[in-house]
């Protein structure tokens, strides 16, 4: 009990209520720690642990930080101070959260159910994050905490949360390279991600997609555009939409002034589907294309349909309701155009092209 004996002296030398005196006696107790390390869940252990979760909560965040450094990568480190750090602010916290061996599942759960962005991002960075821990901060993280986790590769991601990022990633750059470069993301979530993502990333994907059997791609492409079916309400409006562009497709209306008036005038739904109808692309390849914010998609898909620079510049500029920032950026955007080549855009295309035909 000789250990015992050092620490209750350490704490007799203790009566003032000098800050600097509890430090140095933190400092002084977490060294005896470490020189005779006790068993877990021993008598000396919990002595240790009463003692050290005390002094911790009398000193300042500085040396409370200082010592969730030393005890972070502690298996042995007492319990009850492990969980009164993890639960501190997040300078002290970080390190218990991000190593700690000593928290189990439910602890880390709990903390992130409680804890702010910072607590839930320090959690993404563990070596080992559990399924059901990723779950919880893929539904409570913000963007860049869920592209924290997803870009942890030592994180196990359920297929709910992959298709939940995805989602997401539709309209967030911050998660879109990622999921991408994650190397066991689905390949039927890539599928879903090549209509709206970047070109360096389509590449990224078609790189990918051209090792693996397609036989596989195949069944990825089914997937994905069944799901993606499911997402869009297939309501009385749609159905309105399509027998409005068979009729102006038999009355040979159907064309890039077509288009554009629909977009000017609101009829989103029925542009949706008359550019699909146009392009070739399946229905949500198409409101994609046409709503999100990368320009990317649309301008591969009217390279590859054969439309005129002007016609994709009038589309890409009536999709920002013909703001002055778009019609400043038409010369740009024409540029754009232009750079693109027939082999970019039939590449993606054959992708796109297969999901239709999955459909059908």
């Amino acid at each position: 009990m000789a250990v015992i004996s050092k620490l209750n002296n350490l704490v007799e030398l203790a009566r003032e209520k000098s800050s600097d005196r509890r430090r140095s006696l933190l400092r002084e107790v977490t060294d005896l720690f470490f020189e005779e390390t006790p068993e877990r869940d021993s008598a000396v252990s919990g002595r240790f642990d009463e003692v050290l979760s005390a002094l911790a909560e009398q000193t300042a965040v500085d040396a409370r930080e200082e010592l969730s450094h030393r005890f972070a990568d502690t298996p042995l480190a007492p319990r009850g101070l492990v969980l009164q750090l993890a639960r501190d602010a997040i300078q002290v916290a970080g390190p218990m959260l991000s190593q700690s061996s000593v928290l189990s599942e439910d602890e880390l759960v709990v903390i992130a159910e409680e804890g702010g962005q910072d607590h839930l991002k320090a959690m993404s960075r563990r070596e080992e994050v559990s399924e059901r821990l990723s779950d919880t901060i893929v539904r409570r993280g913000d963007d860049e905490t869920v592209a924290t986790l997803i870009s942890n590769e030592g994180a196990q991601i359920s297929r709910e949360a992959f298709e939940t990022v995805s989602e997401r990633a539709e309209n967030s750059a911050v998660l879109q390279g990622p999921l991408v470069k994650r190397t066991d993301t689905p390949n039927d979530i890539l599928a879903d991600m090549m209509l709206t993502v970047r070109n360096h990333l389509r590449d990224q994907i078609m790189e990918r997609f051209d090792s693996v059997d397609p036989a596989i791609i195949d069944q990825a492409m089914a997937v994905s555009k069944a799901r993606l079916a499911a997402r869009i309400q297939d309501d009385k409006q749609i159905g309105e939409a399509r027998k409005f562009i068979r009729t102006m497709a038999m009355r040979k209306k159907l064309d890039g002034g077509l288009l554009a008036r629909l977009l000017r005038e609101g009829e989103h739904v029925k542009c949706h589907v008359g550019f699909a109808e146009m392009t070739g692309v399946d229905y949500t390849a198409a409101k994609r294309a046409i709503e999100q914010d990368s320009i990317d998609p649309l301008a591969l898909i009217c390279k590859s349909a054969g439309f005129d620079k002007a016609l994709f510049v009038t589309l890409a500029v009536l999709r920002h309701h013909s703001s002055e920032d778009a019609f400043r950026d038409a010369r740009e955007l024409g540029k754009l155009y232009e750079r693109i080549s027939e082999d970019d855009a039939a590449r993606a295309m054959r992708f796109w092209r297969m999901r239709r035909d999955m459909a059908a």
